[in-house]
């Protein structure tokens, strides 16, 4: 009498090996979905996306030093908290003691005990 060997375990091993080939080119193909024009460009143009975006720019030194790049405006001042408008949605500053050093057209120096940093975007910008 002649054993036949099975091959199922072999079968089994490149079904799961096909299965997650084909599972990673749909995420590589997500992925390459999920890139926006302005990263495209800035890709191109090997700029920083956030320069062609107008991103703000938010560079902690601390917990008592705060500054910002690329804003709008000033929604609201007080020394427990500070609302600043970015192109894209609203920085909220809360803390004990702030104070705007000094502003420009496109950056400022914000010093105080700094206690959170929250960015709302979206339909959140609805509630204050």
């Amino acid at each position: 009498m002649k054993k036949f060997k099975s091959s199922h375990k072999k079968n089994k091993e490149k079904n799961h090996k096909e299965l997650y080939d084909s599972i990673d080119k749909a995420k590589k193909h997500e992925k390459a979905e999920r890139i926006t024009y302005l990263e495209s460009l800035s890709n191109q143009l090997r700029l920083p996306s956030d320069m062609l975006a107008g991103a703000p720019i938010i560079t902690a030194i601390g917990r008592n030093e705060l500054y910002i790049e690329n804003y709008k405006g000033i929604l609201e001042y007080n020394s427990n908290s500070i609302r600043i408008l970015t192109k894209i949605g609203r920085v909220n500053i809360e803390g004990k003691n702030l104070n705007i050093e000094y502003f420009t057209n496109d950056e400022m120096k914000i010093i105080g005990m700094i206690f959170s940093i929250d960015f709302v975007t979206g339909k959140d910008l609805q509630r204050p």
